[in-house]
């Protein structure tokens, strides 16, 4: 499995370069795939690389779920406020032969 982080660009020293910011640490970002990325915006980011720019509202909710996760590894159990996008919600079901 691949896990992306979600970064928000501070600077870009260069062309295909960027200091990222995770969680009150900096990264060197390599931007080759996302050049267009501004000082400002949120990106994801495996293994040192940009993939993709995304909505600060997505990376909380990505942000979110990665402490879950830690949160679970260390035992606890009451995690449901980091899904408040997912709690409640009723899932999307595909269509049924038949049914219009």
């Amino acid at each position: 499995m691949c896990l992306s982080y979600p970064m928000k660009i501070l600077s870009k020293p260069g062309a295909h370069v960027a200091i990222c910011d995770r969680d009150g640490q900096q990264h060197r970002v390599d931007m080759t795939f996302l050049a267009e990325a501004e000082p400002g915006d949120w990106v994801t980011v495996h293994l040192g690389i940009a993939r993709e720019k995304i909505s600060e509202a997505d990376a909380g909710q990505i942000r979110d779920a990665l402490k879950a996760l830690d949160m679970v590894r260390a035992g606890e159990t009451d995690v449901d406020h980091l899904f408040s996008d997912l709690v409640d919600r009723v899932p999307p079901r595909p269509p049924v032969s038949g049914e219009s």
